[in-house]
């Protein structure tokens, strides 16, 4: 999305090289392109040095300990594709903020808050939806429907349809990053983002639990 790509040349602007241009794009992506940005799923990295050998980092979200191998089966053995497409089952224990952690310190220049922050200011302030981003959001409306907080979150306040040019504020997810632009990934996996991620799993019949985002 535009917003993304300006934060990346933003942090490029500044000082910043590829990796730190990257990280900064895949935190503001988590904002403003919801579909695919994330920070509670994974991905890969693939770094390549002007000198040297490329790293690859994968840091794809992992099967909860307490996962078994029958879990998405009906009783005739089939799969159940409602349970890998959406709630409390379908997600891994995610690796994004572990993953791009990995790569900003084996080849960031600038300092982390500084690649986060841009993200944090899109999620607070808001940003304007594009024609192609209202629809998406219009149309998850209804499927997202069983889940309240996902529909106070994404919804139009004061309800409707959300069209181009419309603002999105996302405080919850502002204040996520900024915690870990502030205090580092350790917050994700093992302080009070994790509890919340573990305690809201328990509660919805969900397997991540804090043993495993800590493990990550």
């Amino acid at each position: 999305s535009a917003p993304a790509c300006d934060v990346g040349a933003t942090v490029l602007a500044r000082g910043g090289n590829a990796v730190d241009a990257a990280v900064g794009t895949a935190f503001a992506l988590a904002v403003t392109h919801p579909s695919a940005g994330n920070i509670g799923g994974g991905g890969f990295m693939i770094v390549r040095p002007a000198a040297g050998a490329a790293t690859a980092f994968d840091f794809r979200e992992k099967a909860p300990l307490a996962s078994t191998p029958k879990m998405y089966l009906k009783a005739d053995g089939t799969i159940d594709r409602s349970l890998t497409a959406a709630g409390y089952l379908a997600p891994g224990v995610p690796g994004t903020v572990r993953g791009l952690e990995a790569a900003h310190k084996k080849f960031g220049k600038l300092a982390w808050k500084d690649v986060v922050m841009p993200a944090v200011e899109l999620a607070e302030q808001g940003f304007v939806l594009s024609p192609a981003l209202a629809r998406s959001l219009n149309a998850e409306m209804k499927r997202m429907a069983a889940f309240p907080a996902s529909v106070a979150a994404y919804g139009k306040p004061g309800g409707g349809e959300w069209g181009a040019g419309d603002r999105l504020i996302l405080t919850d997810l502002g204040r996520t990053l900024r915690a870990i632009a502030a205090e580092g990934p350790g917050v994700f996996y093992q302080g009070w983002i994790a509890d919340r991620i573990a305690e809201d799993m328990k509660a919805n019949g969900g397997l991540i639990t804090r043993e495993d985002l800590a493990a990550y």
